[in-house]
């Protein structure tokens, strides 16, 4: 059996997307139940030096629609630009990841197989084929960040499980 690139990423990622949007809305519902405030969520961090929830967030959009953006450009360089600082720019970007996610093709996506992409980030550079940037960069990065953005809700004493980070799997159809 072959699997296509298309099937390797895409409908995995939108729903790992779906779950962390989910995840969301538990934090915004968490804080409204008992008064905690939205920044302190948003802002959650693992370890002082970790990046925050809200950059969790932002870096599944980036390392999901964002590496297929960046397949098509050609290069691959990490956003600087500050993750949300509220509820409603964390909804924005996976909602952003998941209408560009769907738009994307199967044609489109086999035409990355081969194609140069390079990442770069001030003195680095890595060369990639299209498919290996996709599956050994990107698609590694972006379950780091759906996972960091799961363990900081759950560290701040969220009711949330492994079924909440999987989302819904795709299951045989009868």
């Amino acid at each position: 059996m072959t699997i296509s690139l298309y099937d390797a990423i895409i409908p995995s990622q939108l729903q790992i997307i779906a779950a962390v949007r989910k995840l969301v809305d538990k934090a915004k519902a968490h804080c409204e139940e008992t008064g905690t405030a939205a920044e302190e969520l948003i802002g959650a961090r693992l370890i002082e030096d970790m990046l925050p929830f809200a950059y969790q967030v932002k870096s599944c959009r980036e390392h999901s629609f964002g590496a297929i953006e960046a397949v098509r450009e050609g290069v691959a360089t990490p956003s600087l630009a500050p993750p949300p600082s509220d509820w409603a720019g964390l909804y924005e970007k996976l909602d952003e990841a998941k209408a560009g996610l769907e738009a994307v093709t199967e044609a489109e996506m086999e035409s990355f197989v081969g194609k140069d992409v390079e990442f770069r980030f001030k003195d680095t550079v890595m060369p990639f084929t299209g498919e290996n940037y996709l599956l050994s960069f990107a698609q590694p990065n972006f379950y780091f960040h759906a996972t960091t953005a799961y363990a900081l809700l759950r560290e701040r004493g969220l009711q949330i499980g492994k079924g909440n980070f999987l989302g819904m799997p795709r299951m045989k159809k009868s």
